[in-house]
């Protein structure tokens, strides 16, 4: 899977089912195996995006946040 959307997706979906599983009152025996289970939904995600994931265009001291056009400091 080299494409860090998927698995951002699917990890999403894993916590909404968790969550849903919770409201539900699903057997705590499911519940705590999901819970288990989703470091590893986590640490793929993480892992995935860092290795696959785009790099910034702009330097930390460019831009302090990527998504929004704010220059840090006041600089441009």
């Amino acid at each position: 899977m080299k494409k860090p959307k998927i698995s951002i997706v699917v990890a999403t979906v894993y916590l909404l089912l968790f969550l849903l599983a919770l409201n539900t009152g699903i057997s705590l025996t499911i519940i705590f195996g999901m819970l288990s289970v989703s470091p590893f939904f986590i640490l793929y995600m993480v892992y995935n995006v860092l290795k696959y994931g785009k790099p910034s265009q702009h330097t930390f001291e460019e831009r302090f946040y990527d998504d929004w056009d704010y220059t840090r400091n006041g600089k441009e």
